[in-house]
């Protein structure tokens, strides 16, 4: 079945994400829609995304599971930041800012953001779980699956198959939510295709 783009189909999972867009400016006016009785601050984004736009994940410490409320959070593409899907409906606020704003952890913490459905282009399963980070996990930073500690953990730059949608900076146990796209070749045996283990 096609999407609402003519002559693409669908792939990937489809996933809400959060919508760094950058510092957000309110405006002192507003805008009357028909029917409707409030004004709708007018606003700006340094780095505004809309349906149909190519997106990648967003690095920041901030961008905690928690914090996040378990979902991810995606932004701009940029030359260096890979594409990792396409916003396929129209972005909706969380909670619109009554001021200019301008730290994204505090952005976050408030919902100060906008939200939208993300088509995650390779990604295959998406689960929440636990992971720790002794060695801190950054978005997007491979993972493996320590069956010691049953438990996710930080795999340097060696590609697994998954990766993490949230940092962890913090070597007790918590959730995150881990992407698998595709598989990865296990280390202990290269004739065995499988997410990688270790001790």
């Amino acid at each position: 079945m096609t999407t609402a783009y003519s002559g693409d189909y669908q792939g990937g999972k489809r996933q809400t994400c959060i919508l760094r867009e950058g510092n957000i400016t309110i405006g002192t006016s507003g805008t009357h829609f028909a029917g409707g009785l409030n004004k709708l601050p007018t606003w700006s984004a340094a780095a505004e995304i809309m349906k149909g736009d190519y997106v990648g994940l967003h690095v920041d410490d901030a961008n905690t599971y928690a914090a996040c409320n378990g979902i991810p959070v995606v932004i701009e593409i940029a030359a260096a930041i890979p594409i990792i899907g396409r916003v396929v409906t129209e972005p909706e606020w969380q909670i619109m800012p009554s001021a200019t704003t301008s730290t994204w952890a505090t952005d976050l913490a408030a919902e100060n953001y906008r939200t939208a459905v993300v088509e995650l282009f390779n990604v295959t399963a998406i689960h929440a779980a636990l992971v720790e980070g002794t060695t801190d996990i950054d978005v997007g930073a491979p993972v493996a699956y320590d069956v010691s500690m049953t438990a996710w953990k930080d795999n340097g730059t060696t590609q697994t198959g998954a990766f993490s949608f949230h940092d962890q900076d913090d070597a007790t146990l918590t959730l995150c939510l881990i992407g698998f796209a595709g598989m990865g070749v296990a280390s202990g045996d290269t004739d065995l295709v499988g997410i990688d283990v270790v001790a």
